[in-house]
């Protein structure tokens, strides 16, 4: 794969690592892991191609705004992705979340259907369950750092090599557990679904999150749904990046319509 670009720093007050581009693209914003960085996306516009404008969103606490305080609930979350990316919205767009970023992505678009702003045309997480199902790894919270940072390595989540340097490894646990807080502060209420078609991605072994727990998020949405299996864990991105790639670009909508037929499994109603 063709490395990128080298990534710009400061945009739309550093929530982007990359300036958005004229219109006539779509643009794809991407909400990163628990843990996790805008860099994680790093990739994606070498592999998405020129069709594509891939903005990943950079969260407060990480990579270049390390000295920023990290956000711990969603709702605060939302209301600062809100007021610094609206303006960005006015063209066609969709979003991709990963793990925690799905969460984030799921609950900035429902925020946006209330307050009546322009909706993505698509709304695409991976590895994360239906959110009426509550947060995912709430045991972490009673584990002590070093347990975690191990367990991050056995998911692919954190390269063996910091667990030989306690200081890295333990800003590492840090960070994933502000992100987690994330999650653990959504509380998920009945209101009316999402008016967005939905792709779900998920790793076929993924050890965090079994089938099951993905099979209900066609409930979130009157719109089309449907549901990617690809090789790999919970990072399959990683895992099978051409399989992950070539289901995403079929995923993604044409500019010119909000609906296309379904590549994934799609579900019956």
């Amino acid at each position: 794969m063709t490395s990128p670009a080298p990534i710009a720093r400061r945009t739309q007050d550093r929530w982007l690592t990359r300036e958005p581009g004229p219109g006539g693209r779509l643009r794809l914003f991407c909400f990163h892991h628990a843990g996790g960085a805008a860099s994680a996306f790093a990739d994606w516009p070498a592999a998405l191609g020129p069709e594509v404008d891939v903005l990943p969103v950079q969260l407060p606490g990480r990579e270049y705004r390390a000295g920023e305080p990290r956000i711990r609930d969603v709702a605060t979350l939302v209301d600062e992705l809100d007021r610094h990316l609206r303006p960005l919205l006015r063209t066609p767009y969709a979003f991709y979340g990963h793990s925690m970023g799905a969460l984030v992505a799921y609950a900035f678009t429902r925020h946006l259907q209330a307050h009546h702003a322009p909706l993505p045309r698509r709304l695409l997480v991976g590895a994360y369950p239906a959110p009426h199902l509550g947060p995912p790894l709430r045991e972490l919270t009673f584990r002590d750092d070093e347990d975690v940072a191990r367990w991050l390595v056995s998911i692919g989540g954190m390269s063996a090599e910091l667990l030989r340097y306690p200081a890295w490894a333990g800003a590492a646990v840090a960070l994933l557990r502000d992100d987690l807080a994330v999650c653990h502060s959504y509380q998920h209420r009945e209101t009316e679904p999402l008016r967005v078609p939905i792709d779900v991605f998920r790793g076929a072994s993924d050890p965090l999150l079994p089938a099951e727990r993905v099979a209900d998020w066609p409930l979130h949405t009157t719109a089309p749904a449907a549901i990617h299996t690809i090789a790999g864990g919970h990072f399959f991105v990683g895992d099978d990046p051409a399989g992950f790639f070539r289901a995403l670009r079929a995923a993604l909508p044409p500019l010119g319509t909000a609906t296309r037929r379904e590549a994934g499994t799609p579900v019956p109603r």
